[in-house]
């Protein structure tokens, strides 16, 4: 067989099993399989494929075709402007993080032209950024490449998950990122590290009420409960993380938690 007819095949099997984008995740596991880009799936449309190579990409399909995210599959994501590694241990960065990523951008952006235009002989303006439960670092790696002459901490108390977090800031290098795996003396590590205090506290926490029958299958099956599901209608951890970590943020310091759409009201006036 050649590329075009697997890449068929597979297309018109993922719609059989009502796979969301089909085209897309073709292409990319076609990609992935083969060891070369989207762009080359298309070049090499001609090209006869190995029994060997139809073979992994048959196990590929298969994967997919039950349900595992394609992510997990291809184990990398496109977040922001970088590209990250992701495994089962991780949450696979989404849209709306990105979103969580821009407002952030736009609020330090804002905090650092009003120091800047107030104060004629300030030399130099350090910001300290925190990031609480960092999985992927997508977060804090993406803010840390934006802000090169800020200062910011990862905090992550999965030691599996900080694994991953480690392999993603070898592979998006930032000298002004420091990785912290929580343990119990995390709040003296954190005030060592930063004495000066936060400006910005973030963080995409797991916010998802346990009672929610509205998550997909594919998420609840595959991807890490912890870093999804949270008590208290999935307000626990951000409740508790902005009572624990009041105290390390610094005056006109904000928190920026990513929530579920209907937390907001509950979140108002905490």
């Amino acid at each position: 067989m050649i590329v075009k007819e697997v890449l068929d095949k597979t297309i018109s099997f993922f719609k059989q099993k009502n796979i969301e984008t089909p085209r897309l995740d073709a292409e990319l596991i076609m990609a992935h399989g083969l060891d070369i880009d989207r762009m080359q799936v298309y070049l090499r449309y001609d090209q006869p494929l190995k029994e060997d190579e139809l073979a992994h990409l048959r196990e590929l399909v298969k994967r997919r075709s039950q349900g595992e995210p394609i992510a997990y599959i291809t184990g990398k994501k496109d977040f922001y402007k970088s590209t990250f590694i992701v495994n089962s241990s991780v949450l696979i960065p989404r849209p709306e993080t990105e979103t969580l990523v821009e407002i952030a951008v736009e609020k330090l952006e804002q905090k650092f032209n009003e120091i800047k235009n107030n104060s004629e002989s300030v030399d130099k303006i350090d910001f300290n950024i925190l990031e609480l439960g960092a999985g992927t670092g997508c977060i804090s790696i993406s803010l840390a490449k934006e802000f090169p002459d800020f200062h910011f901490f990862a905090v992550e108390k999965s030691a599996e998950t900080f694994k991953t977090l480690l392999s993603n800031q070898e592979l998006n290098p930032c000298e002004n990122l420091k990785l912290i795996e929580m343990d119990a003396e995390l709040e003296e590590r954190v005030i060592t590290e930063s004495s000066e205090g936060f400006d910005l506290i973030i963080s995409n926490p797991p916010y998802i009420d346990r009672q929610d029958l509205e998550i997909s299958p594919e998420v609840k099956k595959y991807e890490p409960e912890e870093a999804l599901f949270a008590d208290n209608k999935g307000l626990y951890f951000i409740q508790s993380w902005i009572q624990k970590y009041q105290k390390f943020l610094n005056p006109n310091g904000i928190f920026l938690f990513e929530i579920g759409y209907q937390q907001g009201s509950e979140l108002e006036n905490y």
